[in-house]
């Protein structure tokens, strides 16, 4: 019993110490959930293959509809923020540098897509959003209603357009099967564009555009354009090429 104690003991300090690690380094990711059940535990599970440290968010309904006490135990956040904190916007700003949304449903997405920023999810992700922040979010959910697929081609046309409204915006669509692959590398490759570069090559994201006018750019030979700033050049009408060899 002694040594099991001690055991736990030093499993909470090191806890402890990796959160404090991460949060430092901007690690810790912070998870929005609306009111949807769609793959519910698929997407917890996609979630717990990124290895990384998690906060929670839970919109009104999500609270009333979701197996908040399942969510927690699997995904072990340090924080749990729930509608009240919508005057708390700025300092989970702060606190963390992404946000993920695994079942946004349609009534959030189109608040987004409209400006309709009236509580708490909606305005977390128009925040993030307007702020030029990471916002990974899978769009399955807005497809199923009572859990079976849309049928009406009027419907699917409405929601396809909020979807392609949020995407302009800066969203990054994520799916099951490519959680990992997509926001591990979208992070890794901002984390090096912050890095000092002798070498002439460049890395794109989509901070980079902000202000950059339609057109065609040439760039560097070795240089990364980030899947997110690929989506908004596209958008904005921007189209890179690599420099050639001799050029």
């Amino acid at each position: 019993m002694p040594k099991k104690i001690a055991l736990n003991v030093l499993e909470g300090i090191t806890r402890k110490a990796n959160i404090q690690r991460a949060l430092e380094a901007g690690e810790v990711a912070l998870v929005v959930f609306t009111g949807s059940r769609v793959k519910v535990k698929e997407k917890i599970e996609e979630l717990k293959r990124l290895d990384t440290i998690f906060s929670l968010a839970f919109s009104f309904m999500a609270g009333k509809i979701l197996d908040v006490d399942y969510i927690v135990k699997e995904l072990k956040p340090i924080d749990v923020y729930k509608e009240e904190d919508v005057f708390d916007l700025e300092s989970i700003l702060k606190k963390y540098p992404y946000i993920i949304g695994p079942n946004i449903t349609v009534n959030s997405l189109a608040k987004v897509a409209l400006g309709v920023i009236d509580s708490f999810i909606p305005a977390l992700i128009w925040t993030y959003l307007y702020k030029g922040r990471r916002v990974y979010l899978d769009f399955e959910s807005c497809k199923n209603y009572m859990d079976a697929p849309m049928r009406k081609q009027a419907m699917e046309e409405l929601v396809d357009g909020y979807i392609s409204a949020l995407k302009s915006m800066g969203a990054i669509e994520i799916k099951i099967g490519e959680y990992v692959s997509i926001i591990k590398d979208e992070g890794e490759i901002e984390e090096e564009a912050k890095k000092p570069s002798y070498s002439g090559k460049k890395i794109i994201t989509a901070k980079d555009l902000e202000d950059l006018p339609e057109g065609r750019y040439i760039l560097p030979r070795g240089s990364i354009v980030t899947p997110l700033a690929r989506d908004k050049a596209r958008l904005m009408g921007i189209v890179f090429e690599i420099e050639k060899q001799g050029d």
